[in-house]
């Protein structure tokens, strides 16, 4: 699997910065970083490929460029890679998330410049407000009892995809599903009797279903 590293470059005649390093075939494409907040989203240049060596080195650049440590390492994944548009899961110690990295409009006598941002935000923020809201009761009939527990699988299923995603992990996608027989369930038993909780339920299915349409939006293709 490929690897990113970001460096911390100090003394250079730039400023200190940080290099991010994306690993291919035979380089390193390599952009600089002001900071490692990737929720705060930056624009950063693209400048010249690095050798590989430079996944794992510390110490002094030639030609008195500075000198350089790592500050995080680790695996790669591309689920977006175009020559103008990438999105690469990266895992790390400090970096667990997505970055998502858009070219933008050339301007004169300046290199390439990118944006970098945490492709995950918004999916991360959906989840944290779906956990904040009310909790679904117990049924208040063994009758209905059934219906929750589906209810509730669905939503730690989609949870825990919601969390590799946002960690930078592996997604099983063919998880992230819509449980539309689920949500015809629910709708038959309302039609059938009105329960305050039904209500309530058919609003927590609905926060759920939220959740994974964003989450599927996503998905690479």
């Amino acid at each position: 699997m490929p690897r990113f590293t970001i460096s911390h470059h100090t003394g250079s005649a730039e400023g200190d910065h940080y290099d991010l390093m994306l690993e291919r075939t035979e380089a390193l494409q390599t952009w600089r970083l002001r900071h490692t907040n990737f929720q705060d989203p930056q624009t950063a240049p693209r400048i010249k490929d690095h050798r590989k060596t430079y996944l794992d080195y510390e110490g002094e650049v030639s030609g008195g460029r500075g000198r350089v440590a790592v500050w995080d390492t680790g695996a790669c994944a591309f689920d977006v890679d175009r020559p103008e548009r990438i999105i690469a899961a990266l895992s790390g110690k400090r970096v667990r998330t997505r970055l998502l990295l858009a070219e933008l409009p050339p301007e004169k006598n300046l290199p390439p410049r990118w944006s970098v941002t945490d492709a995950a935000t918004e999916v991360r923020r959906k989840a944290a407000a779906f956990l904040r809201g009310a909790a679904l009761e117990d049924a208040p009939t063994e009758e209905l009892a059934a219906l929750r527990t589906a209810l509730s699988h669905q939503e730690q299923m989609i949870l825990a995809q919601v969390d590799q995603y946002a960690r930078g992990g592996a997604v099983e996608w063919s998880l992230v599903e819509t449980d539309a027989e689920l949500c015809r369930k629910i709708d038959r038993e309302r039609a059938r009797w009105q329960h305050p909780w039904l209500a309530a339920v058919s609003e927590y299915a609905d926060r759920i279903m939220e959740l994974t349409e964003l989450l599927r939006r996503q998905k690479p293709g």
